[in-house]
């Protein structure tokens, strides 16, 4: 009798294996199914992919404020979302992913108040499971049969504050752990999961990114007891800081990071601000995102821009120029140049869906080259051409890691806007913060500064902008560090074994973060010399740090000469970083 059951439990858990393959091979018809190999998302074929798209939320109110469907009809759900897909790929855009959130509106009790997304207390893991088939599964399927990978994210958003064990963190254990067994999501190659949206902070005794790490290594070990799909994991500060994990990387295969980007991020300028700098942002994103992103793939999903004027984004900002000034055709270029980063527009699928790339150049928010919806547009054109997956299927393309010599004064690695938008001129040694603001390095991985004795930092001449140098040993601006005014001296020789905290606190020399030169503003300092020092006087060989390096940007241009932000439909010249040029023709 036992060996009976037995085998019937045998024979049923086949048949169930069996439908899930067939059920999965079937929804990949129309994909080649992804997964990681080191920075890059790869198909069955060895072709690397970076994917662009657009994002989908299913409940009422984000479906244009409650106008469309309403009363959990899912039909009325379905019809309007299916149909926004098929308008946007109608107006012509280039999409190969979407983004679709599993929004509380279904799994919430009905009638039962919360505070906000962040709140749990009305979720009833019931209605998850019955909405889920009923209508995030139906949707999924309809955006891979329309040819594009799906990332689903879990309902809601995380509360300010989590903590490993905690109530969130055992929310999202039961929620993956659902959804990773479905037999139309598990080990399904055009399926990818975003573990959690826009964590904040971490709370607990001990390293917080070794907390992170471990948060999400349960939830990424839970998992794994069902399915292989692809995992894109959070960062903390809204998506924000991820170099934690480049020292904890999360443990385990088809591993990715999902990103958030918005104006007034990674040093980015504020929102509103026009002027935005492409070396500020690059070195924020450097910082911040650029160290994971030579261990695996990046997806940012969420991101857009737009003048505050419109009112149409979540992001304001303009595009500007890149290399120049403005955020968007900045952060279209320093993800190129990173070269293994997907990314999608955060922005209303029906205005997506309305837009027409034939109108001409205007005032409004579809039409404004200054706004995302024109120029992110072109640039998908590029992205879907073959010489753009021939580029990024180079051998080496990958970002690579370099030696960054220790307190260069090089302006390619002095950030002059830490903290506040300052200014630096190379030539001068001229430093100028911004109102309270600091100028200096940043080390995301940290530095060993303790196989020297001495820190000299030199003036050119006398300073009368409260000039203090500071040096942190946790990778946080905010936390407390040494510091050490000028005053009237233009030197300082700084003992790195004896140095404490206004608190009394003795900072490390072992593992320094940040280092620099704080001020009031308003008035410059100049910069002579900062050199390591065994005796305090005569500068030692200075070390270096490997750091990642982006990858060589492309530069594009109409036939008249003009530079241009992203590749325009019809004719562009292409110039690389080795000064050849070459055409390129986008339809």
């Amino acid at each position: 009798m036992k060996t009976n059951c037995c085998k019937a439990l045998l024979k049923c858990r086949t048949l169930a294996v069996l439908m899930m393959l067939t059920t999965t091979t079937a929804l990949m018809a129309q994909l080649s199914a992804l997964h990681v190999e080191g920075p890059f998302l790869v198909d069955e074929n060895g072709r690397r992919h970076n994917l662009h798209g657009f994002a989908q939320t299913f409940s009422p109110w984000f479906n244009e404020q409650g106008s469309q469907w309403s009363n959990y009809n899912v039909s009325a759900c379905l019809a309007y979302n299916k149909g926004i897909i098929d308008k946007i790929l109608k107006a012509g855009w280039k999409m190969t992913f979407v983004r679709q959130h599993m929004d509380p509106y279904w799994s919430n009790t009905p009638g039962k108040q919360v505070t906000g997304e962040n709140d749990i207390s009305a979720f009833d893991f019931n209605r998850f499971k019955t909405y889920l088939n009923s209508v995030f599964v139906p949707m999924a399927e309809y955006a891979i049969s329309k040819g594009l990978y799906v990332v689903m994210r879990p309902p809601g958003v995380c509360p300010e504050n989590i903590e490993v064990g905690g109530t969130y963190h055992r929310y999202l254990k039961k929620v993956w752990a659902h959804v990773a067994q479905h037999p139309k999501l598990c080990n399904n190659g055009a399926v990818m999961f975003e573990l959690a949206n826009e964590p904040v902070n971490i709370q607990g005794n001990g390293d917080r990114d070794q907390m992170m790490t471990q948060f999400m290594q349960e939830i990424v070990d839970t998992m794994r007891l069902y399915c292989n799909n692809i995992l894109l994991v959070p960062g903390l500060v809204w998506q924000q800081h991820y170099n934690g994990y480049y020292k904890y990387p999360v443990r385990g295969e088809n591993i990715g990071y999902a990103v958030h980007c918005y104006p007034g991020w990674y040093n980015s300028g504020v929102e509103d601000d026009v002027d935005v700098e492409y070396n500020s942002f690059k070195h924020g994103w450097d910082e911040n995102i650029l160290p994971i992103a030579t261990k695996a793939p990046v997806v940012v999903t969420e991101m857009d821009w737009a003048p505050k004027k419109y009112n149409s984004s979540w992001g304001k900002a303009v595009t500007g120029e890149a290399g120049g000034k403005g955020f968007g055709a900045n952060f279209m270029r320093i993800c190129d140049e990173t070269c293994n980063v997907s990314w999608l527009l955060f922005t209303d699928g029906h205005l997506l869906a309305r837009y027409n790339d034939g109108a001409p150049d205007g005032h409004t928010f579809l039409t404004d080259p200054e706004a995302c919806p024109r120029p992110v547009y072109r640039q998908y054109q590029y992205y879907a051409t073959e010489a753009y997956a021939d580029m990024i299927n180079q051998p080496d393309y990958g970002p690579k890691l370099r030696e960054q010599p220790l307190f260069s004064l090089s302006g390619e690695w002095f950030n002059p806007s830490i903290w506040e938008k300052g200014t630096y001129d190379e030539q001068t040694g001229e430093v100028r913060t911004g109102q309270y603001g600091f100028a200096g390095w940043t080390y995301p991985m940290g530095i060993d500064l303790s196989e020297w004795r001495y820190l000299v930092v030199e003036l050119k001449q006398r300073q009368n902008c409260g000039a203090s140098f500071r040096l942190f040993d946790a990778n946080n601006y905010w936390g407390d560090c040494a510091m050490f005014d000028f005053g009237s001296k233009t030197r300082l020789v700084i003992d790195l074994h004896a140095m404490k905290t206004d608190k009394g606190r003795t900072v490390d020399p072992s593992h320094i973060y940040i280092a620099g030169i704080w001020t009031y503003g308003g008035s410059s300092f100049f910069l002579k010399d900062v050199f390591l020092s065994n005796d305090g006087v005569n500068p030692t060989t200075v070390g270096t740090l490997t750091m990642p390096v982006l990858a060589d940007v492309k530069q594009y241009f109409a036939p008249d000469g003009r530079r241009l932000s992203s590749p325009r439909r019809g004719l562009n010249i292409v110039r690389n970083s080795d000064g050849s040029s070459k055409k390129l023709f986008v339809r």
